[in-house]
């Protein structure tokens, strides 16, 4: 009897320990993740990154002979300049188109061309179009005067957009520099991120950290590296046929792009316009240029990303498309990563309750026939 009550008196008292000291870890992870909440965001995004630089890192680190340090250093400098140079150049860009604008305002000559004859013909919308084109083309600043609110609400609404913008280009600048700083220290933080997936996940830890930083790399130059040059090529484009705003309508062809939407809903427009405002040859040459680049994104990126992974491409698809619904750009890498990873865990857990017909079947050795009589 006495026994039967010690052993309830240690198992409640262990228990009591068990809970004081679940408490106290749940504390500590609840208060450093409230301290971590407001840059959680560029966290993140310095361990995309990272990951993503990470064989650029060591191929300058190998081949210039730098130490880490250096290299990595070198590396967030050219980073950073291929953040703040086309951002300096955009917004540049904007403030000499819009005050050019600005400028035929105020004077006399016309801001916006008369519509040619063949916009009457365009099915349903086309003489509607036509005269209301052809009112602002006569007397822009009438127009501008009954539309006031309009253009007050929407130059509010373009205020947003322009803060959000810096903002992130902000926070985009500092994940580039903490980057900078876990590829200085990778080597050690390579090895205790091993070491907790091993901890956590046992012997798949270290596969499923190849998943991550594979898909990871993958997204990057499928998504991100392609949106570049697509919107690149599609700006060369625009600003040797002389289309205005081409600095703005190549960022939103860019962002259009690596938000899985493509640049077709703004360039398929820009388009349209070239042939009603340039000769024909100039637009013919032009929509030659223009629509192999709308469609390139749909043959390259489904190779890129797929490159070296086990994972069916759909699955990357997936996380691409719903990451991005859910999160936004962040949600881009993280979604494809985690559909990644919980593919593999079914198929591992799939193969582990049947074997495939390659792996060996395991016998009971008393169940071996004997060799002998």
């Amino acid at each position: 009897m006495k026994t039967d009550d010690h052993s309830r008196a240690e198992l409640s008292q262990f228990a009591i320990d068990l809970v004081i000291r679940l408490a106290l870890v749940a504390g500590i992870l609840y208060g450093s993740l409230l301290l971590l909440r407001p840059i959680a965001g560029i966290l993140l995004w310095s361990v995309i990154l990272a990951v993503a630089a990470f064989p650029l890192f060591m191929l300058v680190h190998k081949r210039l002979h730098l130490p880490k340090g250096l290299s990595a250093a070198l590396l967030s400098i050219v980073l950073l300049a291929l953040l703040v140079v086309p951002a300096a150049m955009l917004g540049a860009s904007a403030i000499e188109t819009l005050d050019q604008y600005a400028r035929q305002l105020t004077g006399t000559q016309a801001l916006l061309p008369p519509p040619p004859e063949t916009v009457r013909d365009w099915p349903l919308v086309g003489q509607r179009v036509f005269d209301f084109w052809q009112d602002a083309a006569n007397n822009v600043r009438a127009l501008l005067r009954t539309h006031v609110s309009e253009i007050a609400s929407l130059g509010r609404w373009i205020a947003r957009i322009a803060a959000g913008v810096v903002f992130e280009l902000l926070q985009f600048a500092a994940a580039i520099v903490v980057a900078g700083v876990i590829l200085a220290h990778s080597h050690r933080m390579t090895d205790a991120i091993r070491r907790l997936a091993a901890r956590v996940a046992g012997q798949r830890g270290g596969h499923f950290l190849e998943i991550a930083g594979s898909t990871i790399r993958n997204v990057s130059q499928g998504v991100i590296g392609i949106a570049l040059l697509q919107a690149a090529l599609l700006g060369v484009g625009m600003l040797v046929a002389g289309v205005p705003f081409a600095g703005a309508i190549t960022f939103a062809a860019l962002v259009l792009a690596i938000v899985q939407i493509g640049p077709n809903p703004i360039m398929i427009p820009v388009i349209i316009w070239v042939w009603t405002a340039f000769p024909a040859t100039t637009a013919a040459i032009y929509t030659v240029y223009t629509v192999p680049l709308l469609l390139f994104d749909n043959v390259l990126r489904p190779i890129v990303m797929a490159r070296g992974l086990q994972t069916p491409m759909v699955v990357i698809l997936a996380g691409v498309i719903c990451g991005t619904i859910a999160g936004g750009l962040i949600g881009l890498f993280v979604g494809p990563v985690v559909l990644a990873v919980a593919y593999d865990l079914v198929m591992a857990w799939l193969d582990a309750e049947h074997p495939t017909a390659s792996e060996p079947a395991v016998r009971d050795p008393g169940s071996e026939p004997s060799s002998r009589g």
